[in-house]
């Protein structure tokens, strides 16, 4: 990168250099917007004019507005949006380096002694097995695949008991322990059978979970039904699936059962939100997980979540979500 070119001189007829140093500003930022975040990083211990270049507010949002498309997870913590939103004092880099999978994972380990500390003192404290429930559009659509593969994966996740319904036969669910050894008890709460499901054009038609009432001005809205609003009550996590492939629109019916379920806990703002943004294969394009949370508004929500890519067929991405949303409905 030193030596950039070569130029003749006619009139003593001989060679110039040209350094890198000797470029325009604009130049070199131009050759740094090339490289990614890790790259900048450690060239930025070259000098301090490369601290300085590889700091630059404007490089950085580039950066941020290229590569956020391909993050595969977002959660309430690393969501650029809200730091935008808020007006925050950090730069576009300190956000970017917060917020992107890849760096906030290397800033994770190495704090790792830490973590492990911590994680050996929260190991000695009691904890209760977590009540998890599933729902969402992703269960009903090209994904829906997602369930049955996940009870029936024994190298991934071990089925070992069943549990009974406490309400009205809702909350029916099995005990599955994840390769770390926690188990939790997973709730499927489909809103219809699967006959009613291929034959309804809208998912509001027939549906076991949810239900129009008038509120107070005599607007429609969804709720839960009354066994579905008991069990979501008892439950400690809720993971949402939806289907991202390319193609496929997010309704407003999706948000208004996410909203519906949620809400249940509105008081309970430590219950975490788990979104499983699924493709069928890895062959399939996806929608980016930053539109995930815009579409769903998720900015807004009271507690914590996050939005996880996964593809079906190999279950990639749902071992370390779920690991996620035990830790988190441990912290009550």
């Amino acid at each position: 990168m030193r030596r950039v070119e070569e130029s003749v001189d006619t009139n003593n007829d001989r060679r110039t250099s040209i350094t890198f140093s000797d470029l325009p500003v604009n130049a070199k930022l131009n050759i740094f917007s090339t490289l990614d975040a890790i790259q900048l990083c450690k060239i930025a211990r070259v000098n301090k004019e490369w601290y300085n270049l590889t700091s630059d507010n404007i490089l950085w949002s580039g950066l941020l507005q290229r590569d956020i498309c391909n993050w595969n997870m977002i959660s309430h913590r690393t969501n650029p949006g809200l730091y935008k939103e808020a007006e925050s004092e950090w730069s576009n880099k300190e956000i970017y380096l917060h917020c992107s999978p890849q760096t906030s994972h290397l800033m994770h380990e190495e704090n790792s002694l830490f973590r492990s500390f911590t994680s050996m003192i929260r190991s000695f404290l009691p904890k209760k097995t977590p009540k998890i429930a599933m729902f969402g559009p992703g269960l009903e659509s090209g994904t829906l695949k997602i369930v049955p593969l996940i009870l029936n994966n024994s190298d991934m996740l071990k089925t070992v008991g069943v549990a009974p319904g406490e309400f009205s036969g809702v909350g029916a669910g099995f005990y599955l322990k994840i390769p770390k050894g926690q188990i939790f008890q997973l709730s499927v709460l489909y809103s219809a059978s699967s006959k009613v499901r291929k034959t309804r054009r809208k998912r509001l038609e027939n549906n076991n979970l949810l239900e129009l009432v008038s509120n107070e001005d005599g607007e429609q809205v969804v709720e839960l039904k009354p066994a579905v609003r008991a069990c979501c009550c008892a439950m400690d996590a809720f993971i949402y699936v939806v289907d991202s492939t390319i193609g496929r629109d997010f309704e407003k019916e999706d948000y208004d059962e996410l909203i519906a379920v949620v809400n249940e806990r509105w008081s309970a703002p430590h219950v975490p939100l788990l979104i499983l943004s699924c493709t069928p294969t890895n062959q399939q394009q996806r929608i980016p997980c930053v539109n995930v949370v815009e579409a769903l508004k998720l900015s807004s929500l009271n507690r914590p979540w996050q939005v996880h890519d996964v593809d079906v067929d190999t279950l990639n991405g749902v071992i370390p979500s779920i690991e996620w949303l035990i830790e988190q409905s441990q912290r009550q």
